[in-house]
């Protein structure tokens, strides 16, 4: 009665739609490449708006709140393993809510702050809730729907100048802005209590039906050198590519440049055909650790060329392989295996990969800021060289996992639960 009983939940599972919700998930990450660099473009304005008119420091001490907020819900991950999806979901869309609208009504940055502060947290729930969503709900396409987040995200990087232009253009307040992304999470958070979301680890479910009804999870896990390796790729791969577009305006103007903006231009556009065409190599059957492994050793090739080709016009070369190879969906990979090795915990895998990705973005800011200071001119180029080592990090961190593939493969391995 029982195994008839699981066998019929897993098969309604896999005949269910989650169209409606893949609609709302990917729609959410568009915003999130919006979210994540408005405030950069929006200075001046927030800064008076927080009673601190002309203090840019201010509005970048807020937007570092975001890094901490990563960090603190790390624990976002369990929770979301615990309470399912959509809890997640709506914490997620909640979070950001309260932190867009907290930006408009902060009567000062310490208000602010805080509310930046639950943006983050809000940035990690989204990530244990809505990426694990979609590989409970399309197990064998966990990889190539993992990276698509990516795109999203860097779509909606891209499309942002545009709609600053028309904005301006049309003499447009950027509170609209602000409060249209409120409105849209709220929507959204709106719409998940009654979207269908899948339950947690059906994939092992359905896995566990097809070898035997008897067969009960023990909820252990087990933690291998693969493992760890994955975690630390949350480092690795967003590190390579947050070192280039946080330094080469600065090396442009080195190689002497005349519009270092058109090297983000050119990143941006390499960027999106990448994370399109990677994805694709996925669902043709291209194993993820052969590109974790190729990308960035391509990347550690293009820095060391520009180290000792000081020209101009090779930055822009380099821009592409920075964008196509460091940008096209390394961590995303990263977290879909992981996710794989532990599939009835899969917010908690993605959250690991996501420290790594929160401590990326402090520790590798504040290297190349004590680089700055102490190399001067010549700056730029030890950055190239500090950034090579981690790409070259990264190849290696690519062959680990690759080789732990291999043997548990042979030991018919397929994850780490029992």
């Amino acid at each position: 009665m029982g195994e008839k009983t699981l066998d019929t939940s897993v098969t309604n599972s896999k005949k269910r739609s989650y169209l409606p919700t893949a609609v709302a998930v990917y729609t959410t990450f568009l915003m999130c490449g919006i979210i994540m660099s408005i405030s950069a473009q929006y200075k001046l304005q927030l800064a008076e708006l927080w009673g601190e008119k002309g203090n840019i420091a201010a509005v970048l001490s807020v937007s570092s709140a975001v890094g901490v907020g990563g960090l603190i819900g790390t624990l976002a991950g369990p929770i979301s393993d615990k309470f399912g999806r959509r809890f997640a979901s709506i914490m997620a869309c909640l979070c950001t809510v309260i932190n867009f609208a907290g930006f408009m009504l902060a009567p000062n940055v310490t208000v602010a702050y805080i509310c930046s502060l639950i943006g983050g947290i809000g940035n990690s729930f989204m990530n244990a809730g809505l990426t694990p969503s979609m590989q409970d709900a399309y197990p064998d396409k966990r990889s190539m729907l993992t990276v698509l987040t990516k795109f999203f995200v860097s779509f909606g990087q891209f499309i942002l100048p545009f709609v600053i232009v028309a904005f301006n253009a049309q003499h447009i307040s950027f509170k609209v802005a602000f409060w249209g992304i409120t409105v849209v999470y709220a929507v959204i958070g709106i719409a998940c209590f009654f979207l269908p979301f899948p339950e947690v680890g059906g994939d092992r479910q359905a896995q566990k039906v097809e070898a035997s009804s008897d067969v009960k999870p023990k909820g252990k896990i087990k933690i291998t050198l693969e493992s760890v390796i994955l975690g630390l790729m949350g480092f690795s791969t967003t590190a390579v590519f947050m070192v280039w577009t946080n330094t080469n305006q600065e090396l442009g103007k080195l190689y002497g440049l005349t519009n270092p903006a058109m090297l983000q231009s050119v990143y941006a556009i390499a960027s999106l055909v990448s994370v399109l065409t990677t994805s694709a190599m996925v669902a043709k059957g291209v194993r993820e650790s052969t590109i974790l492994i190729v990308y960035p050793a391509v990347c550690a090739a293009g820095l060391l060329l520009s180290y000792f080709v000081q020209s101009g016009p090779l930055l822009y070369v380099l821009a592409a392989i920075m964008g196509w190879f460091a940008s096209g969906g390394l961590m995303q990979l990263a977290v879909s295996l992981l996710a794989g090795l532990y599939p009835a915990h899969k917010a908690t895998a993605i959250s690991i990969v996501g420290l790594g990705n929160a401590l990326s973005n402090w520790l590798i800011i504040r290297a190349c800021g004590s680089i700055t200071a102490s190399a001067s001119t010549n700056a730029p180029r030890v950055i190239l060289l500090m950034n090579m080592v981690i790409a070259i990090v990264g190849v290696l961190f690519g062959i680990i996992v690759r080789i732990s593939q291999n043997r548990r493969a042979k030991n018919n391995i397929t994850n780490l639960e029992s």
